[in-house]
């Protein structure tokens, strides 16, 4: 303790000096579970802590390591209980079954009514926790079938809502290839209690029994603070003189707000509001995690019972449809997750606990289904973290896991889609609201698509398939309700375009064993009822687009030759292809979008070219002419057009100085050919170059040259600038996933809003056609965490702020504050 003491005042002082980083080492703890075992525990050792920091499929940035780290303080007590994980399928069981085995049916048990574990333990009725649900047999169908399942689950069994043991289902009739699996039956929720405020609080919020304040907090956040001026350096120090001035209001402008009293620990969201209006603030300390209760006017009502562990990265508390909160913490030697439910009295109850830490957003569906990825973390710092699982727990807490390369995707009404692979073997389940579960096998090595879904709700997955001759082929899987069919077109499968009632694939064939960018390419129109593919295209594409008449629009690439003319593939309706010859040749650059479309509103494409320097945008027609020709101002540079949620048309220019370097930003409206102001700046360091908004607005989002902080300019699809550049010092990050920022977040009338949290300008910001509106005040403290807000119905915002007081603990404020008027 004494020791962990000193390095946080070292810490501090380094970054008081300008010093960058500080490091220091931490004693180890080792953790190990055969592979084949279904459960394993896991307890917190005294003797050490591991790597604070997670590795994703994409390695994070430096700024998400750094910001990790904070997030996982160090304990000054060690933890003493175990944790066992009851939801862990055999991983070797779950995905090396042979695809000639015949698959079964089979009825998942149910809960038991008394919430005993499969152990025969009972939960403790005082301490509002239960032991978390052994999962089911291995998930892993027991058999393969590349043919369409046509047997549909049974209806009128494991009722949710039903809160009387139901009796046990006959196993469904099934085909070969389909497994119909249903989750125990979850008991009816207790209605939501709207909570009002009790008491008063005083200015000192500090209770016994609230979260201990970790003494190591001052190292961790000193380490995230370190990270602003290494991502600093990167934005490269540039000027031009297109410069358009930002347009902040001054302090004086902020409207009355009102603040909740201190609440102990750091905040790493900003509050969670419940359909009731009730508000839900999470803060971890030391080794613990509580809930404040608070009103809608940010008074606290009560707090819960402390939750163990500490915030895990990424997993951030969400609300349940049936107005529980979910929170996941990790152990501080972070071996185990721990999810907990907490109501609006503040009761938690213990829902699972699981191996590994959590490193992805989480995922709740329609009917309360949770879903989020794991990994172990190594003592060793030297060792990167291991792929684990993929979890679902389901409204009533019964878990499943899964491999970890597995992608999901969910329908309104909670069904859930999942693509699983592992060492060439893949599988297809589809999980309905009622959790009856239908599983097909993918050909082995096929290397499937994620699942896509179209507007509809139906789902499919492409499968390439290379044949024992070199037959190279696409399988589509189709699931629309109870129906589930495959389709073979020729190719393996590239790049897709979503619609309405579909998609867009690219196919390709190419010689020989090895890849080399030559060959055919295919491209077809996917509904659930159809399929059409185009004529052999003879080449390789660089991506497609597709027109609101489903005209396709494909550039042609030629690896052997550079300064070939650009040739664009026109695929009409009817899978005819014409060639339209453009001079210079192919500029392909893509731009990060956050809330676009795939697909235009016009029938039109967009392909843009380059000759002797000057760049150039060719809009075709659906009859493969050049409608016209769009020439870039001189210095620009474009790349490949995007959309935005309503389908217009954009290009995203940059200017460049004459050594290369950027010097600034602007958009092009191509529905008009107009452009907004340049802004000057490079890309913000990994967050989208464009942000849409939930009413249609984009956001250009810029880094400012040689600082770490941030312009934003609004537009419309007329290319009009409705909110002018709006400068803001060292903006408040949220990492919704490793190597991910955002930046703004929406209010309910679609308001876009970011938080400055430097000492000169520390608030909330609405971005007005008037410019940065400051609507609220904050506390800045260099050690803190200024988080980004969150919005009720009505507009309300809500943002959590932690700093360090006069004591040398941290604590958390709420500020309640309004739209800007």
């Amino acid at each position: 303790m004494v020791w962990e003491k000193h390095v946080g005042q070292v810490g501090a002082l380094a970054v008081a000096l300008g010093i960058g980083s500080a490091a220091v080492a931490m004693p180890g703890a080792a953790w190990a579970q055969t592979e084949g075992s279904s459960s394993a525990s896991a307890s917190d050792s005294p003797s050490g802590s591991s790597r604070g920091d997670t590795k994703s499929a994409e390695k994070p940035s430096r700024s998400t390591k750094s910001r990790d780290a904070a997030r996982t303080p160090s304990s000054t007590a060690a933890d003493s209980d175990s944790s066992t994980d009851s939801s862990t399928d055999d991983p070797e069981s779950d995905d090396n079954a042979a695809e000639s085995q015949t698959e079964t049916s089979t009825s998942d048990t149910e809960e038991p009514t008394d919430r005993r574990s499969s152990s025969g333990k009972r939960a403790t009725a005082d301490s509002g926790e239960t032991e978390p649900a052994v999962p089911d047999a291995d998930d892993s169908p027991s058999g393969a079938s590349d043919a369409g399942d046509t047997a549909t689950p049974p209806t009128g069994q494991g009722d949710s809502s039903t809160e009387a043991r139901a009796p046990l289902a006959e196993p469904p009739a099934t085909d070969a290839g389909d497994v119909a699996q249903e989750e125990p039956a979850s008991p009816t929720p207790a209605p939501t209690t709207v909570m009002t405020s009790l008491f008063a609080p005083g200015a000192d919020a500090s209770a016994s029994d609230g979260p201990e304040v970790p003494g190591a907090s001052p190292l961790l956040l000193t380490l995230l603070a370190s990270i602003w001026r290494p991502l600093g350096e990167r934005i490269a120090e540039t000027n031009t003189p297109a410069t358009v001035s930002s347009a902040v209001q001054s302090a004086g402008d902020v409207q009355a707000s009102a603040t909740s009293s201190p609440i102990p620990g750091t905040a790493y969201q900003s509050p969670v509001i419940g359909s009731d209006g009730t508000l839900y603030q999470v803060t971890s300390g030391g080794s613990t995690t509580q809930v404040t209760i608070l009103d809608s006017d940010g008074q606290v009502v009560t707090t819960s019972d402390p939750i163990r562990g500490v915030a895990a990265p990424y997993a951030h508390a969400a609300m349940r449809p049936d107005g529980t909160l979910i929170v996941v913490t990790t152990t501080n030697r972070r071996t185990n997750t721990i999810v907990s439910a907490v109501d609006s009295d503040g009761t938690v109850r213990r829902v699972a606990t699981l191996i590994g830490v959590t490193d992805s957003p989480l995922t709740i569906g329609a009917n309360g289904a949770l879903y989020f990825r794991t990994r172990i973390v190594p003592f060793s710092p030297l060792a990167d973290p291991i792929d684990f699982r993929v979890y679902r727990i389901s409204e009533n807490g019964f878990a499943r896991s899964y491999s970890y390369d597995t992608d999901f995707e969910l329908t309104p009404d909670g069904t859930a889609h999942l693509v699983s692979s592992r060492l060439g073997f893949s599988t297809l389940r589809t999980i309905d609201s009622n959790g009856w579960t239908r599983s097909t096998f993918l050909p082995f090595g096929s290397d499937p698509s994620a699942p896509l879904l179209d507007q509809d709700g139906t789902a499919y997955v492409t499968a390439g398939v290379t044949g024992f001759f070199g037959a190279q082929s696409t399988r589509v899987y189709t699931v629309d309700g109870a129906s589930r069919t495959v389709r073979s077109i020729a190719g393996l499968p590239g790049d897709t375009v979503m619609t309405a009632d579909g998609f867009g694939l690219e196919t390709f064939t190419f010689d020989g064993d090895t890849d080399e960018g030559t060959g055919t390419t295919y491209i077809s129109r996917i509904t659930a009822d159809s399929i059409a593919t185009s004529g052999a295209i003879d080449g390789r594409i660089a991506g497609f687009q597709l027109g609101l008449d489903g005209t396709a629009y494909a550039p042609i690439v030629d690896p052997a030759l550079d300064d070939a003319p650009v040739a664009v593939a026109v695929v009409d309706s009817d899978g005819n292809v014409t060639i339209v010859t453009l001079p210079g040749t192919l500029v392909v650059r893509d731009r990060s979008v956050r809330g676009g479309s795939s697909q235009s509103a016009e029938d039109l494409g967009y392909v843009n070219y380059a000759v002797n320097g000057t760049e150039y945008v060719a809009v075709l027609g659906p009859d493969a002419t050049v409608v016209r020709t769009v020439e870039l101002p001189e210095g620009a540079t474009g790349g490949t057009v995007f959309f935005g949620p309503d389908g217009a048309a954009y290009e995203m220019v940059e200017y460049r100085d004459p050594s290369g370097k950027y010097l600034s930003r602007q958009i092009l409206a191509l529905s008009t050919d107009t452009y907004t102001s340049i802004v000057p700046g490079v890309a913000f360091p990994s967050a989208a170059d464009v942000v849409f908004g939930p009413n249609g607005t984009g956001y250009l989002v810029v880094g400012t040259p040689a600082a770490y902080d941030i312009d934003v300019l609004g537009f419309n699809a007329a290319g009009d600038t409705v909110v002018p550049p709006s400068g803001v010092a060292s903006p408040a990050l949220f990492y919704p996933s490793p190597g991910d920022i955002e930046v703004l977040t929406f209010g309910a009338d679609g308001t876009a809003y970011l938080v400055d949290r430097s000492s000169a300008g520390s608030g909330v910001y609405a971005l007005t056609p008037a410019g940065a509106q400051k609507v609220a005040d904050l506390e800045q403290s260099q050690l803190g965490v200024t988080n980004l807000p969150t919005f009720s119905a009505d507009g309300t915002g809500y943002v959590a702020n932690t700093v360090r007081n006069s004591d040398n603990a941290f604590v958390t404020t709420v500020t309640v504050f309004s739209p800007p008027a």
